[in-house]
């Protein structure tokens, strides 16, 4: 999950050193509490031009953006004019901590108040934003600023932690249950399959409220969630003795009935001077072999048995294509062969026409299922991913990204997502830039270097937050995400080709 925006975080944006800030409530111009003689200043030195800009930067933002909050709706749209219906230009989510100008503007449609944000935009306060009291500490940067890390997490690539759901119309719940209120949701639940035993009418009637003198839908669930749904936990806390999620949205699922999904560990290469492209990986297990002639003149494929095999996912040693008689094998730097289906090769490509010589932009290979990411004409990753399969290919061209999130809403994610009637809430690392078609995590299946999804450019969690911490534009301290489409924020490109 990431960390808690701070006010050094919003100064970073401004320009500044955040490695240098001092502690919270330090003055910027504090000596050390003891120096040696070596150690003195000389008399009547400046200030740093760094300590300079960095004081001026924070006078700035106290003076534009005075106020501190905090969100509390599930999600909440930045508008570009205090207008409920002005541009979108991105999203807060529940618990950001937000810096804010201090002369709100009063509407008809926001009586609480509109209030600038920092870097840019308006947000109604009424909707879900939560004001600092005017007597807290000034310096004060503890508010609470977003769900907590789970006490026992592990490093991950991915925002959250996923869980998946193993077992039909789990409850989930709008507060903390206690053990009377599951039972009352467990009894619900028991009585539906016992209805459904002798009649699905009868049961999803029971199911919808229709029937007199039967068991109420407790009050306390939100939903109930059937197997194939994903969660996003923010945390966890316990109650009687039972242990539960509690979601990014602030409901609570009982964790035993959820199982984690961590999602593949694979990432891709940094390039630099000493590893460049081309860039192969086997996407299958693969045994080389050599090519031998009959005495007839056909070929023969002898495995090389002393040799183990090549993991899938494993990086190969290519030294490129060759042809022999009709048939196009890889060439292993030693002179073996692989057969052209069991590598997936990231090859660099010419900048295309509409990509400038300092953007930043994507290239992905939909033959080769690969990804680079370039600097200009200069590679700097690349990876495997899984594209459309053939009946939901994912469109070629050249694209801008439109939206960009942290998390988004999805539906339709392919055959290792469950079930596709369900949705996923908080897909990781989402850009979108074609309709609903994105770059995005997937930590629901490992295929990358094969054909998996419903359109969508599927990334391991390490690769989608690479990509997304590459591309333009960079979310603003405490966003959520950004819209580019007529907002004004400089977007990347996104180049999709066959081959």
């Amino acid at each position: 999950m990431r960390a808690t925006p701070t006010l050094c975080c919003v100064l970073a944006l401004l320009g500044c050193d955040a490695a240098k800030q001092p502690a919270p409530g330090a003055s910027l111009l504090a000596a050390p509490a003891a120096t040696t003689a070596a150690e003195q200043p000389p008399p009547h030195s400046a200030p740093s031009a760094n300590s300079l800009g960095e004081q001026q930067a924070r006078a700035a933002l106290d003076r534009d953006f005075p106020l501190r909050g905090r969100v509390t709706g599930t999600q909440l749209r930045v508008r570009e004019q205090p207008e409920p219906e002005a541009m979108v230009l991105g999203w807060v989510r529940v618990g950001a901590a937000l810096r804010l100008g201090g002369a709100p503007v009063k509407t008809p449609t926001c009586n609480s108040g509109w209030y600038s944000l920092h870097p840019r935009g308006f947000v109604c306060i009424g909707e879900g934003i939560e004001l600092v009291p005017a007597g807290q500490a000034r310096e004060n940067t503890a508010i609470p600023a977003g769900p907590a890390d789970p006490e026992d997490a592990t490093e991950s690539a991915l925002p959250y932690r996923y869980y998946f759901v193993k077992e039909p119309r789990v409850p989930e719940y709008h507060r903390l249950p206690g053990r009377a209120d599951q039972r009352r949701a467990q009894a619900f639940v028991e009585r539906y399959f016992e209805l459904a035993k002798k009649s699905e009418k009868r049961a999803e009637r029971f199911w919808a409220g229709e029937l007199a003198d039967e068991l109420e839908r407790p009050a306390v669930v939100r939903r109930f969630l059937d197997r194939g749904f994903f969660v996003a936990a923010a945390g966890f806390e316990e109650r009687e003795g039972r242990r539960f999620v509690r979601t990014v949205r602030g409901s609570y699922v009982q964790q035993a009935r959820l199982l984690e999904r961590t999602g593949s560990d694979f990432r891709g290469v940094e390039l630099d001077e000493q590893r460049s492209l081309p860039l192969a990986w086997a996407v299958r297990e693969a045994q080389p072999f050599e090519v031998k002639r009959r005495d007839d003149g056909s070929l023969r494929m002898v495995a090389d048995e002393a040799h183990p095999p090549f993991a899938r996912l494993a990086l190969v040693p290519w030294a490129g294509y060759e042809r022999v008689d009709t048939r196009t094998f890889h060439r292993l730097e030693d002179g073996r062969y692989l057969k052209h289906w069991f590598l997936a090769v990231a090859e660099a490509v010419a900048r295309p026409k509409g990509v400038g010589p300092e953007e930043r932009w994507v290239h992905v290979n939909l033959g080769s299922q690969t990804m680079v990411l370039y600097d200009g004409d200069r590679p700097v990753y690349a990876t495997l991913v899984s594209s459309g399969l053939s009946e939901h290919p994912t469109p070629t061209g050249l694209f801008e990204i439109r939206r960009k999130l942290l998390t988004a809403t999805m539906s339709d994610l392919g055959p290792e997502a469950g079930d596709d009637r369900y949705s996923i809430d908080d897909v990781p690392y989402a850009q979108y830039f074609e309709g609903s078609v994105a770059l995005h995590g997937a930590f629901w299946h490992e295929r990358f270097g094969l054909q998996r999804s419903h359109g969508c450019v599927n990334l391991a969690p390490h690769d989608a937050r690479r990509a997304f911490e590459h591309t333009q534009p960079q979310l603003p301290s405490a966003w959520h995400g950004v819209s580019t489409d007529k907002t004004g924020f400089t977007s990347s490109k996104v180049y999709v080709t066959e081959k």
